[in-house]
């Protein structure tokens, strides 16, 4: 499996690139530093039309693979150990800092806030909580048959639910659910019906490459969506989008990019610690140095959510510190 699905490395790291461009530009606008606004506009439309959807879908490839090795009970109990624990503990540190350090930043975030993690996440940590109930749902699912006319029946239903999202109820984690789950069930299929390595050509990339800016174009420029607009025409939208990262990485891979590859593989960690060092680095910048170029601030400050955050997970390796990325308290997964 791991080497059947090599290039997932490389689809992680332009995802997790993506994010830390999303997330450090956000905060630069919203810091009223002078940029263009129509294009900051068009190009976070067009990162958040698949770059979340594209991790769900990453992450539903290898969960039929986990549940055959650990079983349902050690399933649980695993992602429980490397998502929902460090969906705590992240979002207590992370929530901590900021509520301490509200009048420094862009948001302002409230101690009480922090604490209601259990029903309402907030920042980047929604999607470690998605995930987990997710995992735990398809658990459930396909505990006992997973046949290929059941996995296609799932799909089809919270396609569905993607689709009309709109008339459903507007509670906010459920609206995260409406967006993402379905991707996630998508990669579980894709995986069960063995058809992936068909964009493995050089020919698949560049037709995937073609529909990907026509698509793009059509999204942003012609119907003027906006990152909030979901419904048939963003699922697909988004399957374009997830399909052209998938053919491009598979061709990556072959060019054995350690960097690309390894940035892909610490995609947790960087998830878990961008805003944290991007948001640093650009209050930094800017109330110590004074840079008020958006363009520097911007690519300054996704190098440096990304470099610092690998360092720091380096740094938790040698100090033997890794319990602030995954629960210490169990070992059933070895």
């Amino acid at each position: 499996m791991s080497k059947h699905l090599n290039w997932v490395d490389y689809a992680k790291a332009l995802g997790i690139i993506l994010v830390v461009y999303g997330h450090v530009s956000e905060g630069v606008f919203n810091a009223g530093m002078a940029m263009n606004s129509q294009l900051y506009t068009n190009i976070d439309t067009m990162i958040y039309s698949f770059h979340m959807p594209l991790f769900f879908f990453l992450s539903g490839l290898f969960f039929t693979s986990s549940l055959t090795k650990r079983g349902f009970k050690q399933n649980i109990i695993n992602k429980f150990d490397t998502v929902f624990y460090p969906y705590i503990i992240w979002s207590i540190l992370q929530g901590i800092i900021e509520a301490t350090l509200s009048k420094y930043t862009n948001g302002h975030v409230t101690y009480t806030e922090v604490f209601s993690l259990l029903w309402e996440p907030r920042a980047q940590f929604w999607f470690l909580y998605v995930l987990f109930f997710t995992f735990i749902t398809a658990s459930f699912l396909f505990i006992k048959n997973r046949s290929t006319k059941l996995m296609i029946s799932v799909v089809c239903f919270f396609s569905l639910v993607y689709i009309f999202q709109s008339d459903l109820p507007p509670i906010y984690v459920l609206n995260l659910c409406y967006a993402h789950v379905v991707f996630f069930f998508i990669g579980i299929l894709i995986i069960q019906l063995d058809c992936i390595n068909s964009l493995s050509s050089v020919k698949a990339l560049v037709i995937l490459f073609i529909l990907f800016i026509a698509s793009q174009y059509w999204f942003v420029f012609i119907e003027n969506f906006h990152r909030i607009d979901r419904g048939f025409c963003s699922f697909i939208i988004a399957m374009i989008a997830i399909s052209f990262i998938i053919a491009l990485s598979m061709q990556l891979s072959k060019l054995n990019i350690r960097l690309l590859a390894y940035i892909g593989q610490s995609s947790l960690y960087i998830y878990l610690l961008h805003i944290l060092m991007g948001s640093g680095i650009r209050i930094i910048l800017q109330k110590v140095f004074h840079v008020e170029s958006a363009t520097i601030q911007i690519i300054i400050g996704c190098i440096a959510a990304i470099g610092l955050s690998l360092l720091f997970v380096e740094f938790t390796k040698k100090f033997h510190l890794l319990f602030l990325f995954k629960a210490p308290i169990n070992r059933s997964q070895k």
